[in-house]
């Protein structure tokens, strides 16, 4: 398995100052992966090789993702008992309320983000979008960009994305999907009414047809319980 650490602003030209180490602690998982990569600084892109699987069919994203108290421009309160966010030092004090943002998004093959992302914004440390599964446009990697390569890149939030980013969330996040190394494997059975056929009369024949292959995979997080996930359908927004 070959990983990828990607300096977004260099290889797309956004502009963006990447620094390392802010304080981030989100972990990504997508099917093929052994072990979750970690994303610890915000405006940070990492990518990871999956091959040239049969098939890789992207369903949605999940996860969880909180607010830390470290923000570009802004800065929790303390004489506030929340610790809420006020926009940068001003003479003679802290500057208005404001609300920080975080988000997780999904690059595939370098070229096109998957419309659905984890995100969450809050006016405090500790806001959390909780855990969620938002499924969304089914995308099968083969079909959509002609060729059977599979890269991945995992994106926290920075400045391209939110005037105000946090520095340092936590969470989870991980692509919904389906990974197939080869063809799956297709049986079935063949059912007859009837044991005679006699030559001029109808006789309805039906099969069916079981396709292995394609389990859902658990994520490999310490601790972490989709069974907690508030699920959104693809219909919902």
């Amino acid at each position: 398995m070959k990983l990828l650490s990607l300096i977004v602003a260099a290889i797309f030209g956004l502009g963006v100052s990447l620094q390392a180490g802010t304080g981030a602690k989100v972990y990504c998982w997508a099917p093929h992966l052994a072990a979750p990569i970690l994303l610890d600084s915000h405006g940070q892109g990492i990518g990871t090789y999956a091959g040239r699987p049969y098939s890789y069919k992207i369903l949605g994203v999940a996860g969880v993702i909180t607010l830390g108290d470290q923000c570009d421009g802004a800065f929790p309160d303390p004489a506030d008992p929340n610790r809420r966010f006020r926009k940068g030092w001003w003479i003679g004090g802290l500057g208005a309320n404001t609300n920080i943002y975080s988000s997780v998004k999904l690059q595939v093959n370098w070229a096109q983000y998957y419309p659905k992302r984890l995100e969450v914004t809050g006016d405090r440390p500790g806001a959390t979008s909780g855990p969620v599964r938002l499924y969304g446009d089914t995308w099968e990697t083969n079909k959509m960009f002609g060729y059977p390569e599979v890269t991945l890149v995992f994106h926290l939030a920075g400045s391209q994305d939110s005037a105000i980013p946090n520095r340092n969330p936590s969470g989870y996040f991980y692509v919904v999907g389906e990974y197939l190394t080869g063809p799956p494997s297709v049986t079935g059975k063949l059912n007859v009414t009837s044991e005679t056929i006699l030559r001029g009369n109808v006789t309805p024949v039906g099969y069916s047809i079981n396709r292995s292959g394609g389990a859902e995979i658990t994520p490999p997080f310490v601790g972490y319980d989709k069974a907690g996930e508030v699920v959104f359908p693809s219909s919902s927004k």
